[in-house]
């Protein structure tokens, strides 16, 4: 009993070091959640993981800038992705889904759904916290989203993401 005992409290046992990609931050100082969520034909879709990548491209002298949002629910035996492909992205403002220049995609498993109309809303929210060291600042990017994939209407979209 004791030993069974002890063994809980070892395996409850805090990890030390930084939060696991959950912080806007690197650096963990700054302490606001990524997330998205989203109704997928009227049913309740969130995920507690979602990631912002950005891919720099040079063509000649102009430098284009594609950003890529994505979250994955693996809450079921199968899991889902919704995925954004915004090129030549240039900050915060409307992009209307229009591949292959604003593309958005679910994924049920190896399954994917395109988007064929809809809109990504991206606005930018500067963090600022007072610590002990001084003044930590952060930036993430959120928005709200909708499309339509095939047969799957994507409503009522928000994400907040680490601004990459």
């Amino acid at each position: 009993m004791i030993l069974a005992l002890l063994g809980a409290v070892a395996a409850c046992k805090k990890a030390a070091g930084p939060a696991n990609g959950k912080s806007i931050q690197p650096n963990n100082r700054i302490d606001s959640l990524v997330s998205m969520n989203a109704q997928v034909n009227a049913a309740y879709w969130q995920t507690d993981s979602a990631f912002a990548y950005l891919a720099k491209q040079q063509n000649n002298d102009s430098q284009q800038v594609n950003l890529t949002i994505t979250a994955t629910n693996y809450s079921n035996s199968v899991p889902t992705t919704i995925s954004f492909g915004i090129n030549n992205y240039t900050g915060a403002k409307t992009y209307k889904i229009s591949p292959p220049y604003a593309s958005a995609f679910f994924y049920i498993g190896p399954r994917r759904f395109t988007a064929t109309s809809g809109q990504v809303v991206i606005t930018m929210n500067q963090i600022v916290v007072r610590s002990v060291t001084g003044f930590d600042t952060g930036y993430s990017l959120n928005g709200t989203f909708n499309f339509d994939a095939d047969t799957l209407h994507v409503t009522n979209g928000e994400f907040n993401v680490a601004a990459p």
